[in-house]
């Protein structure tokens, strides 16, 4: 069920001293007190092209770089604990390992898969991307004559997003391997020149180490890219807090003085307006007493937004995280399939409200990808108009004689 909620809120994390490596910000995340009772390991999933079948007998398609697996229970803790020692032992598997690609595509039964009463596998962010347009989008109840019959009696249809890999995002390989984990260390927003571009967040510390080389195979949006080529962030250093240190006892007094300065500079500055933005949110699976929900902040076109899926508790506590910062073209897509709902698919109405005509709406509907939504007549009517008024645009002025 989707349904309107408060803003994201890192409940039961602490911030703590931002790190900086060339474009990157990166920011720790640690929890406030353990979790015992659920974890997250990575799931060995081929990589490549991965076919999910759906029970309405439809299929996503989608690349699926790693995949996850949920286990939740009172004692869940040592058994995973016991299974990773077994791996180690093995020598495998490693985070940020796949199998290789290129064998074709791999069919899932469907996303998120459980495997067992207290085990759930799914693929990070896919759970997000997939609802990005899903969220926002609301069936027409009514069979207006613009729309296309394929859209009445099918659905949207296809969709799909730009993004781009961990892997190929220049000095990020760099800035993880340089980073340094702390002991409570449970999650990491990802910061540029810009503001926070992805969060992560995992139960356990364990669970976090085994991920951190992970999060090179998740996917962000292609504008983290001009960030990390083109702007440089500024280095953090605690000289200030240092400075009257005299001893070791002072120097600790000083550490910590500094951890609460930028935990607090964090939720204040880093984040933006992103804690003071509704959620859309829809419930996809019930872990327990936990929601493992997909969301998006309120779309707007002049503010940063970001789409993601979390794990939180009853009493708020966010067990697992991942977001993704939208580009603005995700954005204006996402935004106009909010905007068409809000008025019932009524194109007349919607256009008024959006402040143009019909014609204007349309072109508007086939730039950002979704032409096959309107019936031919009408994008040749817009055409039509649109070329009219291009002509008369160009068009000399008539010659008058004196």
């Amino acid at each position: 069920m989707r349904t309107t909620c408060g803003p994201l809120a890192l409940t039961g994390l602490s911030p703590a001293p931002v790190q900086v490596r060339g474009s990157f910000m990166l920011v720790p995340l640690l929890r406030d007190r353990p979790c015992a009772d659920v974890r997250l390991h990575p799931w060995r999933v081929r990589a490549g092209v991965t076919a999910v079948a759906r029970p309405d007998g439809s299929t996503y398609t989608g690349f699926v770089p790693h995949g996850l697996c949920l286990e939740w229970g009172a004692a869940i803790g040592a058994q995973v604990a016991g299974r990773q020692a077994d791996q180690r032992r093995r020598g495998g598997p490693r985070a940020g390992r796949t199998p290789p690609a290129g064998r074709g595509p791999q069919v899932l039964p469907r996303m998120p898969r459980t495997a067992g009463t207290d085990r759930l596998h799914f693929l990070p962010r896919h759970l997000a991307l997939e609802g990005l347009l899903a969220l926002n989008f609301k069936a027409p109840a009514i069979a207006w004559p613009e729309l296309s019959g394929d859209f009445v009696h099918g659905g949207v249809g296809c969709r799909w997003e730009r993004v781009i890999s961990g892997h190929d995002v220049p000095g990020y390989d760099l800035a993880l391997r340089t980073f340094e984990i702390h002991q409570r260390q449970v999650g990491m927003l990802v910061v540029t020149s810009a503001g926070v571009q992805a969060a992560f967040v995992a139960p356990a510390p364990a669970d976090y180490r085994l991920l951190h080389r992970g999060l090179l195979e998740d996917l962000y949006a292609d504008l983290v890219v001009e960030h990390a080529c083109t702007r440089q962030v500024e280095a953090v250093l605690g000289e200030e807090h240092m400075a009257r240190a005299r001893d070791a006892a002072g120097m600790r007094r000083a550490l910590e003085l500094m951890r609460r300065d930028w935990a607090e500079f964090t939720e204040l500055s880093q984040l933006g307006d992103w804690q003071d933005r509704p959620l859309r949110t829809e419930e996809v699976y019930s872990p327990g007493s936990m929601r493992l929900e997909r969301f998006v902040t309120d779309l707007r076109l002049n503010a940063v937004n970001h789409i993601g899926e979390r794990l939180v508790r009853r009493d708020g506590e966010l067990l697992y995280l991942s977001s993704m910062r939208l580009s603005g073209a995700q954005t204006r897509r996402a935004h106009l399939l909010a905007q068409l709902a809000a008025h019932e698919w009524n194109l007349p109405r919607a256009a008024r409200a959006m402040g143009t005509d019909l014609h204007g709406l349309v072109a508007r509907i086939e730039a950002r990808g979704f032409g096959h939504l309107i019936c031919a007549r009408v994008r040749e009517q817009a055409a039509g108009a649109r070329r009219r008024a291009e002509e008369r645009a160009v068009a000399p002025a008539p010659h008058r004689t004196p």
